[in-house]
């Protein structure tokens, strides 16, 4: 995020208005790429504590603890994790992870709402499809009262008048207050 912010007030090397655009977008797609290994870790560890429910929704019977490297193999079967947004995070988290264990379940509905936006961002610059633009087109319409679809960069380098700081480092504060909130729910 320093970095970020030294390209945001830069004056000299990229001192251009559309160069930081391209760059805040660039990152969507390692910050995006940063949770989801986030994720994919903390389901194999909150997985690896306990396996019944697991076990319960596959229909299998399991040893309540198994070694780290097979509730790996048991998550990610033969390929990676796939996530549409956080709401699917959250739907396939309840399904394997005890309560006890599923920090997902407590990322709030405000935390919820704007992590998806970013995934829908994500998607749009991963894609740059008519599909993804109409998902982000929606969002700006609707949340943001925007009149004109601009590209993912101009979008995050606005000005939020309320939090008195970029969207980018909106959406930012969103991921990283819920990896805290959820470390706390596990006690880390």
């Amino acid at each position: 995020m320093e970095l970020l912010d030294k390209i945001y007030d830069a004056q000299r090397v990229i001192a251009k208005l559309e160069e930081k655009r391209e760059i805040f977008e660039a990152f969507v797609l390692k910050i995006h790429v940063i949770w989801e290994i986030f994720v994919e870790d903390l389901i194999v560890d909150c997985l690896n504590k306990d396996t019944s429910q697991y076990a319960e929704y596959m229909g299998i019977e399991l040893r309540k603890h198994l070694p780290r490297n097979q509730c790996k193999a048991m998550v990610l079967g033969m390929s990676y994790l796939d996530f549409r947004d956080v709401s699917d995070i959250k739907g396939k988290a309840k399904n394997i992870l005890v309560s006890q264990y599923n920090p997902f379940a407590i990322i709030t509905n405000p935390a919820l709402k704007k992590m998806n936006e970013f995934y829908c961002i994500r998607n749009y610059v991963a894609h740059y499809s008519e599909p993804a633009r109409r998902s982000l087109w929606k969002i700006y319409k609707n949340v943001y009262k925007m009149r004109r679809f601009h590209e993912p960069g101009h979008f995050l380098i606005a000005w939020n008048k309320r939090t008195k700081q970029i969207r980018f480092d909106d959406y930012i504060d969103a991921f990283l207050d819920t990896a805290i909130e959820m470390g706390e729910f596990l006690g880390v």
